[in-house]
């Protein structure tokens, strides 16, 4: 009976050290988050679901208010991948970075414009006042993207004002201080809950915009193209749950948005889960949108090609990869 325990000792022993070992063997990457939206949910899913780990990967997600400041961490080189919006990706390169996105995870402009109750047509717009995070954010773009589709010119016809955040919007909108904000689930759903009005959708308004991206520099590609590889195969497998696993999705969404109410968690997986796509390829023409929108303080943007700003052979290896399954 003795020898039965001794033994039994030494197997959990020996399992804990290979544990140990595991662990210690997982290569360490940090993923610099920008923003928290549903449009993180991948990033999230795989940190919760164990993707990264089971990708040999020790992922640390290191969050950083704001794109500009995301994408410095990234080209200082403190992180070597950042979950981020693409105009400041697109203007470091512009400007000499070797910044490259290697996937897009949303590639719609993922907002609402929600408005006070009385305006119930875009042209209501014209005078009014719309909140957004911050001059050159992806709210920004999103919102001049529409208002260009709606015919009503920024700044002369609408008055576009800055609220440091898509959270801080929301007060804004209840204090009066703006007539309409714009918005990323669930805060969008929230306003509704709230008594605003969602003017319009914009996954739905035929607008290209690369919003989310998966963004690394050359140099590191060059030196870590294996890790990178697995980094994108825990993306793969991240989406891959979030379309066969409501539940786990919506768990994860509550924890990191801070939130259980199910309205909003439903609404927010309903309308997000769609938008992901099995392999994460970004969007040329999306990409063009954002180099116009650079191009109006960046002359030279104009002339940029959108296909120099992306390397796709990371997706293409994983798709090829599952071809031969």
């Amino acid at each position: 009976m003795r020898r039965v325990r001794i033994f039994s000792l030494i197997v959990i022993f020996a399992g804990a050290i290979l544990l140990c070992a595991a662990r210690t063997d997982a290569e360490p990457v940090r993923i610099a988050v920008g923003t928290a939206s549903v449009a993180s949910l991948p990033t999230w899913v795989a940190q919760d679901g164990g993707y990264f780990t089971r990708e040999g990967i020790q992922s640390e997600l290191i969050y950083i208010r704001g794109g500009p400041q995301t994408l410095s961490a990234l080209v200082g080189g403190d992180v070597p991948f950042a979950q981020v919006y693409s105009q400041p990706v697109l203007a470091a390169r512009i400007t000499g970075a070797d910044t490259v996105i290697v996937a897009g995870l949303i590639n719609t402009p993922l907002f609402s414009i929600v408005t006070v109750k009385d305006i119930g047509k875009p042209e209501e717009l014209r005078g009014k006042k719309i909140g957004i995070s911050t001059f050159g954010s992806a709210t920004d773009l999103a919102a001049r993207l529409a208002l260009k589709k709606w015919g009503l010119k920024p700044e002369t016809e609408v008055t576009i004002l800055q609220m440091r955040g898509v959270p801080e919007i929301l007060p804004a909108m209840v204090s009066g201080a703006i007539h309409g904000g714009v918005l990323s689930p669930p805060t969008n759903m929230m306003a509704v809950k709230a008594g605003f009005r969602e003017l319009a959708y914009l996954p739905q308004a035929g607008i290209s915009f690369q919003h989310t991206t998966l963004t690394t520099t050359r140099r590191y590609l060059e030196k870590n193209r294996p890790t990178a590889l697995k980094v994108l195969n825990a993306y793969k497998g991240a989406i891959e749950r979030i379309k066969s696993d409501k539940a786990f999705a919506s768990k994860t969404l509550a924890k990191y948005m801070l939130t259980n109410d199910a309205e909003v968690l439903d609404y927010s997986y309903t309308v997000s889960a769609p938008l992901f796509k099995p392999l994460p390829y970004p969007t040329l023409d999306g990409i063009r949108a954002t180099l116009d929108f650079i191009a109006e303080r960046e002359p030279k943007a104009r002339q940029a090609e959108p296909k120099d700003f992306v390397d796709v052979s990371l997706l293409e290896e994983i798709e090829k990869a599952g071809r031969k399954k």
